[in-house]
């Protein structure tokens, strides 16, 4: 997928910047929500009085994710999942083009004891709630079913037979783009970014651990997408890629549902 997670690259107009506690204060745009640590995540909220676009950078030590934030003031959850430790949550709110201006930095202290809670929450792009289509769901296939490996296998099975590759949107998606659940299930029909998330949410939903997990296959050509879920019975994690297999099974084909990890290189995981 060349596009549907590009890299962002953005120029900072000023110097790093460090907000005080009384940076903080004044500026009243800008939160973020640490009400949630124990669970792994962070919220994250923006208004932009001039209707600019804006970033944020969750980062720590040398590893830095960037993803888009809502202009509006609407808050987003973003996981911490470079392990515990200390955080910094920076917002940017852009001047022109592709320049970006540092409004606000906050320093985040993470100390999980359940590094698998993180991976069981509604985040930024494995977003869900217990009132979607493809929750209900995902309990239907679920509520019966006495182990989680039995439970990934219905779920896994359900959006395998179902949900068919988009060529189309393929070809015009753009960067920044977002899965949305409820669409897929609904039309049945995406690319691996929305297999992957549609994946995660009703996994995550049942309580069952699963990451987003983008990069490289030797199945695929191009970036792609797929999901890492941890089997208590297995006491592991395993690497599953819907994308590849529904359309295997959509031609009558059995794959092998755990993959092998020499076939898969991990760029990113949420």
């Amino acid at each position: 997928m060349r596009k549907f997670l590009a890299l962002l690259s953005f120029l900072v107009f000023l110097a790093p910047y460090y907000a005080s506690s009384a940076d903080a204060a004044v500026n009243l745009q800008g939160k973020v929500d640490t009400s949630n640590l124990a669970k792994g995540i962070v919220g994250v909220k923006y208004t932009s009085t001039q209707g600019k676009k804006v970033k944020v950078a969750v980062e720590k030590e040398n590893k830095i994710y960037y993803y888009d934030l809502p202009n509006n003031g609407t808050v987003n959850y973003f996981p911490l999942q470079m392990q515990n430790g200390t955080y910094k949550i920076s917002i940017y709110e852009q001047t022109k083009d592709n320049q970006y201006m540092p409004v606000q930095q906050t320093a985040v202290g993470l100390q999980m004891k359940n590094q698998f809670q993180m991976y069981k929450q509604s985040t930024q792009n494995v977003n869900w709630n217990a009132t979607m289509l493809p929750i209900k769901k995902a309990h239907d296939l679920t509520y019966k079913l006495k182990t989680d490996e039995a439970k990934v296998m219905a779920i896994y099975g359900y959006i395998t037979k179902n949900v068919k590759y988009d060529y189309v949107k393929l070809k015009n998606v753009k960067s920044g783009y977002l899965p949305n659940v409820v669409t897929t299930y609904k039309t049945n029909k995406g690319i691996c970014y929305d297999y992957s998330s549609l994946f995660a949410a009703m996994l995550r939903s049942q309580g069952i651990p699963a990451k987003l997990v983008t990069g490289y296959s030797k199945n695929v050509k191009e970036f792609h997408a797929w999901n890492e879920v941890y089997i208590q019975e297995l006491k592991r994690w395993v690497i599953i890629d819907t994308t590849i297999d529904a359309s295997a099974i959509q031609r009558h084909l059995k794959p092998s549902v755990f993959k092998p990890a020499s076939q898969y290189k991990k760029t990113n995981e949420y």
